[in-house]
């Protein structure tokens, strides 16, 4: 079995059983018609290609249906909520220490410290690229970024798993870190034939306006710090104050309000969901209360997606 067929047969289990039954055979001839001279690092790059697009026929992202549609109405204003989260100097949000501290040791011992350093002045940097590019419509560098973002999240996740005291504070630091995982995986999830399509001369002030809006979420929830842990009604405000819009107005099919609400939702969801997780004593008191919104949720949506469907038909 030669390395075109591994990576052909690796790329096409990505594909649903159904897809690969219809057009397995075609897909096959176009990936030997395209790599019959190439190299092994361009097969790679077309296999990878062609598994990417299996996967959002499996988890419906493609270009046609409503969860690819909404993510690239999304991606401006992911963009800028990145760069809102992003911590500013003079307020009192801890992460700028940990900056300083970063900028100002440079490549010094002691070593085992520069991979963290190093990872957190690149989510304060990467994430003002990100929104750059998008502002300007340059997805494709908007996309590479996206993938360094995420990266770096998990690098820092990975480093506090090796030297944190407890598992507590592993759980915090991924709560923490989690707006960049969140939001970079989601734009890389946004199908790319779309990105170049909506409100092209409104970038900029989607991407600001996701900036403002991730800025107010991260400061209403204390920059991510222990100290502020929210109590009460307001952690379960955060959540559910994107968490609404995103799946209500999505199933009416009024993506602008429901990709308003998924653009925040990363930045408000992990602590909200931290704090609410305390306040209910563990895991097992907090999974009935988020069952029941979880199950109430979903039947809203199931009965507005039918109400908006046949209004559609009529």
């Amino acid at each position: 079995m030669t390395a075109r067929t591994v990576a052909l047969r690796t790329a096409l289990a990505a594909y649903p059983a159904h897809y690969r039954r219809d057009r397995g055979a075609e897909l096959a001839e176009v990936f030997a018609d395209t790599t019959a001279d190439a190299g092994r690092l361009a097969t790679a790059r077309e296999a990878l290609d062609l598994a990417a697009y299996g996967l959002r026929l499996r988890t419906r992202l493609t270009a046609t249906t409503l969860g690819g549609r909404l993510l690239a109405t999304a991606a401006p204003l992911l963009a800028g909520a990145l760069l809102g989260a992003d911590p500013v100097p003079g307020l009192a949000d801890p992460r700028t220490h940990e900056i300083r501290v970063a900028a100002r040791s440079g490549p010094t011992p002691p070593w085992a410290d520069l991979p963290d350093h190093l990872a957190g002045l690149g989510l304060t940097v990467v994430p003002a690229l990100l929104a750059a590019a998008a502002a300007l419509g340059a997805w494709r560098a908007a996309r590479v970024l996206a993938v360094a973002v995420t990266l770096l999240g998990a690098l820092r996740i990975a480093l506090a798993a090796q030297d944190a005291p407890t598992g507590w504070w592993v759980l915090y630091t991924a709560t923490a870190l989690m707006p960049y995982l969140a939001g970079g995986a989601l734009l890389l999830a946004a199908p790319p034939d779309l990105l170049d399509e909506p409100r092209r001369h409104a970038r900029p002030l989607l991407v600001l306006a996701g900036a403002a809006a991730g800025f107010a979420a991260t400061q209403a929830q204390g920059g991510y710090d222990t100290r502020h842990l929210m109590d009460g009604w307001r952690s379960l405000l955060l959540l559910l104050a994107p968490l609404l819009p995103a799946v209500l107005c999505a199933a009416r099919g009024r993506l602008d309000a429901a990709a308003a609400g998924l653009a925040l939702l990363p930045l408000t969801a992990a602590l909200s969901l931290f704090s609410l997780w305390q306040q209910a004593g563990g895991v097992l008191g907090l999974l009935p209360w988020a069952a029941a919104t979880t199950s109430a949720l979903a039947a809203a949506a199931r009965l507005l997606a039918g109400r908006h469907s046949r209004a559609a038909v009529n």
